[in-house]
């Protein structure tokens, strides 16, 4: 079978999907283990695992907890806080991000009143590498996700942190990769793995790209001796992890949730400029499915929607159109460029190339009590580095 029979994944998914004897998919076998799992002793685990690590504290921070300018990054926050950390933020700035998402990253470090590290990588050579990497991998994330991993490690050491806490693991809580009971932690196999496609710095920067050695610093991985001092720690294994719940009570600490014409998840990852659509159309080139069906199968394990409510959702959003001028105007490609990427690249995706956008009411599908109330993005695309 290469569809699950109870939620909308299958075997396209790019972190590997498989289904099992009765055919179910690992994502909704783990998604099990939630309900038999004493997470009463996960937290136990949890405050001793942070004293462990908190031995070999040298620093004025207890940890480091990197972030994403949306909801989950105020939920992990208050995890921290609940564990009597001393917290220190960081937020590594792909220039994707839109009006709302400044507003909630503020919000953050004011409201919870912590030190805040906002780093700004160069912006031509970041532009560069977004192009090296939608060349060799038809994707732009790689340069962002390979900073992202990499420069909180950096702070950790530099700043002598033991600890970093990041949220949930998409390996685990999407796929089922592995069971929370394998307590994964960070490490450069699993960031390589999971969040790089597989390709690390020595491929990505080995040919084409226009980079100098110096230049790839902020992409590149701490190295083990420097690096394995630092914990990190993935809370989903702790916690009884459900994204929507929990960042549905974020907004009590002043998130902002935002509208989106893309998914009815009002809270992951909003505010980017690209998450949804021209990330998302890539997505859609290469696997054949769009990010809202990630949130539809996870929903339905979670038993907000059923599973035909779920595929005719997914019939609505699946043909939306995104207009990729705004992308393409930001990387300052040439018109003859953009039509020579969308003539070679964009095969399969052509049919949701465009400025048409359907009005899709989600609530009549999904209970009762699911949506607040959310607002517009204004600004996209906001240069901001560097005094700017």
């Amino acid at each position: 079978m290469s569809e699950c029979i109870r939620c909308l994944d299958d075997a396209t998914h790019p972190m590997g999907q498989v289904m099992d004897n009765s055919g179910l998919c690992s994502g909704c076998v783990t998604h099990m283990e939630k309900d038999v799992i004493n997470w009463d002793d996960k937290w136990t685990a949890l405050v001793d695992k942070c004293q462990s690590a908190l031995l070999n504290q040298k620093g004025i921070y207890d940890c480091l907890i990197p972030l994403n300018a949306d909801a989950e990054d105020y939920y992990i926050v208050e995890l921290a806080l609940k564990l009597n950390l001393k917290p220190l933020l960081v937020y590594v700035n792909n220039y994707f991000g839109t009006d709302l998402s400044w507003r909630n990253l503020h919000n953050l470090e004011t409201y919870f009143d912590l030190d805040l590290i906002t780093f700004n990588p160069n912006l031509p050579i970041y532009k560069e590498a977004v192009r090296t990497s939608l060349r060799k991998l038809n994707s732009i994330y790689w340069p962002y996700q390979a900073m992202k991993t990499a420069y909180p490690v950096r702070v950790a050491i530099e700043n002598k942190i033991p600890l970093i806490l990041w949220g949930g693991l998409q390996a685990t809580e999407q796929v089922g990769k592995f069971s929370h009971n394998d307590m994964v932690e960070m490490s450069g196999w699993s960031r390589v793995q999971h969040d790089l496609f597989c390709i690390d710095e020595l491929d990505f920067f080995g040919s084409g790209a226009q980079i100098s050695g110096k230049d790839q610093y902020h992409y590149t991985y701490p190295d083990l001796q420097y690096a394995k001092g630092v914990k990190g720690v993935y809370l989903s294994n702790y916690v009884r992890w459900d994204s929507w719940k929990q960042n549905y009570h974020m907004i009590k600490h002043g998130f902002v949730p935002g509208e989106s014409q893309y998914t009815f998840d009002q809270f992951e990852r909003t505010g980017s400029s690209v998450f949804y659509k021209f990330h998302d159309l890539l997505r859609y080139e290469k696997h054949g499915y769009r990010k809202v069906r990630d949130h539809l199968s996870r929903e339905i394990r979670h038993n907000r929607i059923s599973k035909a409510d779920a595929q005719q959702l997914y019939s609505h959003y699946k043909f939306q159109q995104i207009d990729i001028d705004p992308f393409f105007q930001w990387l300052g490609a040439s018109s003859s460029g953009k039509r020579l990427f969308i003539d070679k690249r964009l095969t399969n995706s052509k049919k949701i190339i465009g400025s048409s956008i359907t009005d899709i009411s989600p609530k009549k599908f999904i209970q009762e009590g699911y949506f607040v109330n959310a607002e517009k993005v204004h600004s996209e695309y906001i240069l901001y580095h560097k005094g700017i």
